[in-house]
C-alpha cells in the first residue's frame, strides 16, 4: 500500500517519477520501484519523499487493511488521461480506506445491508429508469429527494471525487462484495445528482454489444429522475415551446434543464426541430456552459458522522479523527 500511496501523492503533486526523485536524492528507477513495491524504502527514504510531498509519514504509510476493492473501467472514449484516471482511483482508494478503517470500529452493522438484486438487460429507458425506482423503493413517479442519503440507506458507499476535471463525472465498482459509486464533488448539483442514477444503472443492468451503454445509461438517469407521466404532466402532451417551464420543472425535479429538453424529446413532446432550437437558445444564454439552478449540492456525511461516534464512544483518538477527515485537530475540537 506504501508504493500506491507514494504514486497518489506525487500525481497530487503534479510532479513526474524524476523529479520526485530529483527531490529526494535517488533515481527514477527506486522511485518506481517503491510505488510498484517492488522495493520498501526505509524510514528515512520515507521522511524525505513525505517532505516532498508535504504529507504526514501516516499518509505514506496508511493501509487499506482488508479491503477487496474492484473499480470500474472507465469509458473507452473517456477523454481523461491515464494520469488523471490512476489520481482518480487513488482518490477513491483513499476514501473508502478512511471509511471502512471507521466502519471497523463499529462492524459491518454500521452500514445498511448490501444490496441484493440481479443485474438485468436494459431494452428500454422508461422501464429501466421505472425498475431503479423500485429497487430503491421509491413511487414510481414524483421528484426524488437527497440522492446520496437514498444510496447509503440502501447500502450503496457515495465516494465524493473532489478533483477539478471536467470530462469526469462519475465511476463505480465494488469494496468487500458492497457497491460503490464516486462521483465528481466539483459539478454543479444537477450533474451530480444524474451522475448518481447514471452509475447506479451501470451496477445494475447490462447491455448487450451492439447497444451504446453510455447512451442507454443517460438515458435510463433521465426516466428515471423525471418518468414520462411526469414530464407529459408537466408540460402536456404536445409542445411547440417549452423554454418558459424550464426553470420551474428544474426546482421541482432537482434537475438540469439540458435533462429536462432530453426528456421532452425523447417522450415525444417536442419534435427533434424544437429540440434544436432550445439547444441553441440555451447555448446563446450560456445556460449548456452554468445553469445556475441554485439546487443544493449531494453531501455525504456517512463518514463525518461515523468518526464523530467513533470519537464519542472513545474507539478512536481526536487525532486519528482529525487524520480520516482530512481535517485539524481544533476543528474537531470545535465541533
Amino acid at each position: 500500500m506504501i508504493g500506491k500511496n507514494i504514486k497518489y501523492y506525487r500525481l497530487m503533486s503534479h510532479l513526474s517519477q524524476e523529479k520526485l526523485a530529483q527531490q529526494i536524492g535517488m533515481n527514477k528507477m527506486a522511485v518506481s520501484n517503491y510505488e510498484m513495491d517492488k522495493r520498501t524504502p526505509d524510514l528515512a527514504t520515507l521522511r524525505k519523499i513525505a517532505d516532498a510531498l508535504h504529507v504526514t509519514l501516516a499518509k505514506l504509510t496508511v493501509s487499506n487493511g482488508e479491503l477487496s476493492i474492484e473499480h470500474g473501467a472507465f469509458r473507452k472514449n473517456a477523454s481523461i488521461t491515464k494520469t488523471m484516471q490512476e489520481l482518480i482511483l487513488g482518490y477513491a482508494d483513499r476514501y473508502l480506506a478512511r471509511l471502512f478503517s471507521v466502519v471497523a470500529c463499529f462492524g459491518e452493522a454500521a452500514l445498511a445491508p448490501i444490496p441484493k438484486y440481479e443485474r438485468i438487460p436494459a431494452t428500454d429507458f422508461e422501464a429501466a429508469g421505472q425498475h431503479l425506482r423500485k429497487i430503491l423503493e421509491l413511487p414510481t413517479n414524483g421528484p426524488i429527494g437527497n440522492i446520496t442519503d437514498i444510496l447509503e440507506n440502501k447500502g450503496y458507499i457515495i465516494c465524493p471525487i473532489q478533483i477539478e476535471e471536467r470530462h469526469f463525472s462519475g465511476n463505480s465498482g465494488t469494496v468487500n462484495g458492497r457497491p460503490y459509486i464516486a462521483v465528481n464533488t466539483t459539478m454543479a448539483a444537477e450533474r451530480q445528482r444524474f451522475t448518481l442514477i447514471h452509475e447506479l444503472a451501470h451496477l445494475v443492468f447490462t447491455f448487450s454489444d451492439d447497444q451504446d451503454e453510455e447512451r442507454m445509461v443517460d438515458g435510463i438517469a433521465g426516466a428515471f429522475l423525471l418518468p414520462e407521466k411526469d414530464i407529459k404532466r408537466e408540460l402536456g402532451p404536445k409542445r411547440r415551446d417549452i423554454r418558459s417551464d424550464l426553470r420551474y420543472i428544474q426546482h421541482e425535479y432537482n434537475v438540469s434543464m439540458a435533462s429536462i429538453v432530453m426528456r421532452a424529446y425523447q417522450t415525444e413532446i417536442i419534435s427533434k426541430a424544437v429540440y434544436e432550437i432550445t439547444q441553441k437558445w440555451m447555448a446563446s444564454q450560456g445556460l449548456r456552459r452554468d445553469e445556475q439552478s441554485g439546487i443544493q449540492p449531494e453531501v455525504s456525511h456517512l463518514l463525518e458522522q461515523l468518526t464523530v461516534r467513533a470519537v464519542s464512544e472513545e474507539e478512536i483518538t481526536v487525532s486519528k479523527a482529525a487524520e480520516l477527515l482530512d481535517t485539524s485537530i481544533s476543528e474537531i475540537l470545535d465541533n
